[in-house]
């Protein structure tokens, strides 16, 4: 349930970002392209045409943000990091299309297959290339950085607007005169979760967290933001990659180290063993320090699973269907128990 509830999840993403996709022949003559195939693939279109391969995306930020996603992954190109895609650039050197008001820009297709984190070989790849992406990242100095791609030193803010989120869904779903599953699945969790929540943000506010942020602040380094097993390839010659650099932000990297653990967790039934090899594949090569340990707990335990799906539902009210919704609402409303044990053996162990 949990694997395919994921499954589902992203799927469901996907399909909405490609909706948005407004396909005309004459973008693509724009692109001086002959279309023989086109194909949608997660949030982009594979295209086959006279001259190759390649992937579609739209530009879906702002240019200040698109221009940091360009430094970003030209930054890693100049510091040696040549495992990911490259972008196709016009004979002007520019690399976006503009059309009907969207941008567009193409990228190399490489054939082959997404890693797996169930499959160890794989992890451990994705792990060791986590810490060559970081330290590739170090030295990083963009003309601007965007307060939406600035995470640096915000998470016990950002604790703080979800606690304040949760209080405020229970008290919608409390004032619901019919109250749905999805709601009185919430309501028998929510306390639980708050408590978790308040408890993760006086471990962050007691832990080294702004010592590490000082740390990163003169490193300069940045994160990937969205480290998921789909988003490293390995193609049919071997060489891995990391795709989708759009979520990219400066933060300390244990941020994209949590996240890999979590979502390994939640497809492993939280198994501490397979956290601290994570850990330990990753230190082998970029050391962790005791302080970076201690920000990870607060990072594991808050409920950020059940705050999202609930925000979904109460907030954003995205349009999934209640079958779905509830789906979602089972998994993770779980985690809440795995995660307490999970956290109480972690703490021991490190």
């Amino acid at each position: 349930m949990t694997i395919d509830t994921f499954i589902m999840e992203n799927k469901q993403k996907d399909r909405e970002i490609l909706s948005d996709y407004n396909l005309d022949l004459e973008l693509f003559q724009m692109m001086g392209l002959e279309i023989l195939d086109i194909v949608p693939f997660r949030n982009v279109f594979r295209i086959t045409t006279q001259k190759g391969m390649f992937s579609l995306k739209r530009v879906i930020y702002s240019k200040e943000e698109m221009d940091f996603i360009m430094f970003a992954t030209e930054h890693l190109k100049n510091n040696g990091f040549q495992n990911m895609l490259e972008y196709e650039t016009k004979d002007d050197g520019s690399l976006f299309y503009e059309y009907d008001g969207e941008k567009y820009y193409l990228t190399k297709w490489i054939d082959g297959r997404e890693l797996d984190y169930l499959n160890p070989i794989d992890l451990k790849s994705a792990t060791l290339l986590l810490s060559e992406f970081h330290k590739a990242s170090q030295g990083f100095h963009p003309p601007v950085i965007p307060d939406s791609r600035n995470l640096l030193g915000k998470w016990p803010e950002s604790f703080k607007e979800r606690i304040y989120e949760m209080n405020e869904m229970k008290f919608r779903a409390l004032l619901k005169r019919g109250r749905t599953q999805f709601d009185k699945i919430y309501l028998e969790f929510v306390d639980m979760c708050l408590e978790d929540a308040r408890r993760a943000l006086k471990l962050l506010l007691d832990s080294p967290y702004e010592e590490l942020v000082n740390k990163a602040k003169e490193k300069k380094g940045f994160i990937h933001h969205d480290y998921a097993h789909h988003n490293l390839m390995q193609s049919f010659d071997g060489k891995l990659y990391i795709l989708d650099f759009d979520y990219c932000a400066v933060d300390i990297k244990i941020h994209d180290l949590g996240s890999l653990i979590i979502r390994n967790m939640k497809k492993t039934t939280w198994d501490i063993d397979k956290a601290l090899n994570i850990i330990e594949i990753y230190d082998k090569e970029t050391p962790i320090s005791n302080d970076e340990l201690r920000v990870l707990v607060p990072f594991f335990l808050f409920p950020q699973d059940f705050w999202q799906i609930s925000r979904q539902y109460y907030i954003e009210r995205k349009d999934w269907g209640d079958r779905d919704y509830l789906d979602k609402m089972n998994t993770k409303s779980q985690y809440t128990i795995s995660r307490r044990q999970f956290i109480e053996e972690f703490e021991k162990r490190i």
